[in-house]
């Protein structure tokens, strides 16, 4: 080996392990919220996650959560491990990327080895990009939680970098070797995420760049080429072999009568024939080409092979059973994510066009008993072509979306849209608020980590230069931000990192010298930075607003600007070396860029990547599950409310008695099949509905109908209440021909006949299950009895009903009150709330005025809130909570506040006194700034005659909104007092309350002392 080649191996195994440990260090040592929680539970037990799935992922975090032997608590973190190894490893790769470009670059019309300063210009650019990719904002936030996009991130650097290795020996024999390899990682990719696809361009061009010389025409056969490659993987291979699959197994199960999969491997067969044939021909005609292309699609398909794993896993049902893919046409359902539907791109409707047709497809199959049953032809919607347009950018008719539409583009109600409104959506919001504001974050600097949706103060990208901050808009901001150097201390965020554009800088320094010195090198980079970044955005067509931020989508983007900014290092040399010494001139300007990239991206990132020490989501999982009585019940909707919960139960063991439904899935049949299976120490969920009655296409809706027939037969007015079992029976009635109504197209629909149901109560039952308290026995109803106020019930609202009516009062029901009031379907009056659920009780409440749900025992809540809750870690000084987690602080503080006020009610001021103190001790203002919700609290200690502590904490909540006020009023000055309007009536709203509550408690000195402060606030 090479002195040269030593160096750069030497240094590559460097930055991986400078990476791995600034991972190791600064990685969650447990479950973290969004997908994490459900993507562990699937690892570790090799269950099957959401669509499309990442099979190889679990299959390597199975092998990862070996090493936590039988500490099941240490799972997560090895899983999590495999995040940070994926990506110090794409660090190293990174690295040798940068030094294989920078050399030819350096050694470009030169013979031999690089020399000692060429050798060290080399190694300096590679070392500044790889560092400053470890250190990156989006980057560094994949690489410490377990999610798909770490390693998705090393296998498209390893995939790159293996198109390198063929260059360097492309004129050898066997050097199409590394195409296969680069083809075998494609398909292994495609078990993680389907974001390694984009790096096949910048692959065809450096193959067309080595082998051919430059011609226009050349150049585009080589677009289309690379283009074709995309469309036969995507298009072509990973959905066709499944559908092969499904026709094959179709023909053999029912037409001849074979097992269910039989036809899977008669598929599997057959390509193994017909590759074969294409071996034996290609060698046969001495076909080089012919068998190197085979080949490739063979080890796509070798590498494919991972999703086996999906058909194998599920057909065991494992709780955890996405989409229950057994067989080949639930596997093709689910391999192209048909449950969350298609985004139109070249043409399609505006989100307010009208429905005026629908397209029948081809045909459906569900598995049956023997054969496969037809359930009807898929149905597309034909839309009013005047309501339709080419690049449809605003195009989905969900509710929230379309007010963020019309909010974005300030199209007034009841007013469409204009195709220039279309195009700027694309261009402000798709490109510039959900790329170029993140790519900003990678390169300049951020503001905070709230979630932005165009406001000043949330999310936007900064630079520390204040005279550009405060007042300039720029692509994806909206406009300056105000003053950023005299935020209050209570809106300081640890992720309010500053780099003074100098990444940025760095970045296109490197970019023109790379065009200047190599510019097919710097197209085939140019390719992989566009395809990984713009062109995503333009395919993916978010509609506004999503429900996180999504930087770390475009990652791929942002790593390869890395690679400029490692160019950009060997600019500043070639520049200084016309000026100094050259050996002189790259020891300055590696040192130089070294402290102002990659050390000031280290400095500024770490403490808000740095999870260590957080337990904050397996923590809350367990105060979910904790606030419910044994073998209850629990619905819940939403990811950061059902994901943690799986893995506690799946990984930890965690009160795997209580079933979790999350209602968002209980609208398909797969997932509704799985409850009335055993999972762990949770007895199957007991409701009335057989699988016929609610398959998919089978009431998904219900509405309701007042039919004056079924009203006379059956004795129905629209004032009694009717047993919701019996209403349910009707529902579910098949035979009955009242039980249906007819449309015109002469479909048949079920409905409900009354909103009125009662429930009867089983006093003793109630007892024995634990759902209500010995000493609230005498508050029981002998029903409970309510009108739901849909016009319609969705699958899930019927299978909830269902449920109700069915348990009997054997096990509790519960709902997590993060799920919202649509799920409730108007039970809240039967609430009782035993920490962050809402179970329901035969005992009836009368809401407060103030908008709080569910009444309170106060020894289930205090036990619960004091004794069986944990709070990951948040009292600790120096930990990262983000927003996801300061977010349901508010929930916390609020549910202290409700206890405490319930004992001063009872008496009991001593325990209120205890629970406030303990709500200010695991949730500091150290680390969870005073909001609004602290002012209850005061309230709270008023209650229990803590004069000073309530005082104390008035003051602290009115000085924390003067000084926002202040700083709100200061953007006058920088003529942003109209953007900050909302803000500052926020906080003199805060201050005017933290005034009346000091004066409803006859405060009266401190009530003046805050008068005084509001005449004093800057008008």
């Amino acid at each position: 080996m090479s002195r040269y080649n030593l160096i750069n191996s030497v240094l590559g195994w460097i930055t991986f392990v400078i990476a791995l440990t600034t991972y190791t260090l600064t990685l969650e040592p447990t479950v973290s919220f969004w997908d994490c929680g459900e993507f562990i539970s699937a690892a570790y037990r090799l269950q099957i996650c959401h669509p499309p799935g990442a099979p190889l992922f679990l299959i390597i975090g199975r092998l990862f959560s070996l090493l936590a032997g039988d500490d099941v608590t240490k799972v997560a973190f090895w899983v999590n491990m495999v995040s940070a190894t994926t990506s110090a490893l794409c660090v190293m790769f990174y690295f040798w990327t940068i030094t294989h470009l920078a050399k030819k670059i350096i050694m470009k019309n030169i013979t031999g080895e690089p020399d000692v300063q060429q050798t060290f210009a080399v190694m300096a650019s590679g070392l500044v990009g790889a560092l400053a990719l470890t250190w990156s904002d989006t980057f560094w936030f994949s690489a410490v939680e377990a999610e798909v996009y770490a390693s998705s991130s090393f296998f498209t650097a390893l995939t790159f970098w293996c198109i390198l290795k063929w260059e360097n020996v492309a004129n050898e024999k066997h050097a199409d070797r590394w195409l296969i390899l680069i083809a075998y990682l494609i398909g292994l990719a495609i078990g993680v995420h389907l974001l390694n696809l984009l790096v096949i361009p910048a692959i065809v061009y450096v193959y067309y760049f080595k082998k051919y010389t430059f011609e226009r025409i050349g150049f585009i056969k080589a677009t289309a080429v690379a283009l074709a490659a995309i469309a036969v993987v995507q298009f072509g291979i990973i959905p066709g072999v499944p559908s092969l699959m499904a026709k094959f197994d179709l023909l053999f199960v029912n037409s001849f009568g074979m097992a269910f999969n039989s036809g899977a491997y008669a598929t599997l067969i057959f390509l193994a024939a017909l590759i074969g044939f294409g071996l034996y021909w290609s060698i046969k005609n001495n076909k080089v080409w012919m068998n190197t292309i085979v080949l490739c699609i063979t080890y796509i398909v070798i590498g494919y092979s991972s999703y086996a794993m999906i058909l194998i896993r599920s057909a065991a049902n494992p709780p955890i059973d996405m989409n229950d893919p057994e067989h080949p046409f639930t596997l093709v359902s689910y391999i192209n994510r048909e449950q969350y539907g298609e985004n139109p791109l070249v043409y399609g409707q505006y989100f307010y066009a009208k429905v005026i047709d629908f397209e029948k497809g081809a045909m459906q199959y569900r598995k049956g008993e023997d054969n496969y049953v037809a359930t009807g032809p898929k149905i597309t919607r034909i839309y009013d072509p005047k309501d339709c347009t080419v690049l449809p950018r605003m195009w989905a008719d969900r509710p929230d979306y379309i007010q963020a539409y019309r909010n974005w583009e300030k199209i007034p109600e009841g007013k469409k849209a204009t195709f220039g409104k279309n195009m700027d959506f694309m261009f402000s919001y798709q490109l510039g608020f959900m790329y170029w504001r993140y790519f900003m974050w990678n390169f300049a600097g951020r503001q905070n980590d709230n979630q932005g949706f165009g406001g000043i103060t949330d999310g936007n990208w900064l630079s520390g230069i204040d005279a550009i901050d405060e007042t300039l808009a720029f692509p994806g901001r909206l406009s300056g931000l105000g003053p950023q150097s005299t935020l209050p201390g209570s809106m300081e965020s640890k992720a309010h990192n500053k780099y003074f554009f100098f990444p940025l800088i760095l970045g296109l320094i490197g970019l023109f010298y790379h065009f200047k010195k190599s510019k097919e090198d710097a197209t085939v980079i140019l390719t992989l930075f566009l395809f990984t970044g713009a062109f995503i955005v333009l395919y993916l067509n978010f509609p506004a607003h999503q429900p996180r931020e999504r930087d770390y989508a475009y990652v791929g983007s942002f790593q390869t600007f890395m690679i400029w900014i490692g160019l950009g290092v060997l600019a500043i040399i070639d520049f200084l070396s016309k000026k100094m010494n050259k050996m002189v001139a790259t020891g300055i300007a590696s040192v130089a860029t070294l402290a102002a990239v990659p050390a000031i991206m280290a400095d500024q990132n770490w403490d808000d990547h740095n999870r260590s020490g957080r337990y904050t989501a397996v923590d809350f999982a367990n105060n979910y599950l904790e606030s419910c009585p044994k073998n209850a019940i629990l619905f819940t909707n939403g990811d950061n409310d059902t994901y943690p919960l799986w893995y506690a139960q799946n990984v930890e063991g965690i009160r795997s008695d209580v079933r979790v439904i999350n209602l968002s899935l209980l609208n398909t049949d797969w997932y509704t099949n799985g409850l009335k299976r055993q999972a762990y120490e949770s007895a199957p969920v007991p409701f009335s509905m057989t699988p016929d009655k609610y398959v998919q296409g089978v009431r998904d809706y219900v509405i309701y109908y007042q039919n004056p027939q079924v009203e006379k037969q059956y004795g129905i007015n629209q004032t009694d209440f009717y047993p919701l079992k019996n209403i349910i029976a009707f529902i579910n009635d098949d035979k009955d021909p009242m039980a249906k109504l007819s449309s015109q197209g002469g479909e048949q629909y079920s409905y409900y006949p009354t909103k009125k149901f009662f429930v009867p109560i089983n006093k003793e039952q109630v007892l024995k299950a634990g759902a209500v308290q010995p000493k609230d026995a005498p508050f029981m109803v002998d029903s409970i009895k309510w009108e739901i106020g849909n016009a319609n019930l969705m699958k899930a609202d019927l299978v909830t009903l269902d449920i109700v009516a069915s348990t009997d009062w054997t096990r509790p029901i519960c709902f997590a009150i993060t799920t919202g009031s649509d799920v409730y379907l108007n039970m809240q009056q039967y609430f009782q709330i035993n920490g962050l659920v809402y179970q329901l009780v035969p005992i009836k409440n009368d809401q407060p005025a103030d908008g709080t749900m569910g009444r309170i025992n106060s020894d289930v809540l205090y036990d619960n809130l004091m004794n069986k809750f944990k709070w990951g870690g948040m009292e600790k000084d120096g930990i990262y909570l983000d927003e996801t987690i300061l977010r349901q602080t508010k929930n916390l503080r609020n549910l202290f506040y409700r206890l405490a006020i319930k004992l001063v009610e009872e008496g009991d001021k001593e325990r209120a006194i205890k629970v406030l103190d303990k709500c200010l001790a695991v949730m500091p203002e150290k680390n969870i700034p005073y909001d609004v919700f602290v002012v209850r609290l005061a309230e709270g200690f008023y209650g229990a005659d803590a004069t000073e502590k309530g005082n104390a904490l008035i003051k602290e909540v009115a000085n924390v909104y003067t000084d926002r006020y202040n700083y709100f009023a200061s953007f006058r000055k920088v003529g942003k007092g109209g953007a900050a309007q909302n803000e500052l009536d926020e906080c003199a709203q805060i201050i005017g309350y933290c005034q009346q509550v000091a004066e409803f408690h006859k405060q009266d000195a401190l009530a003046k002392e805050l008068k005084d402060a509001q005449a004093k606030l800057v008008q």
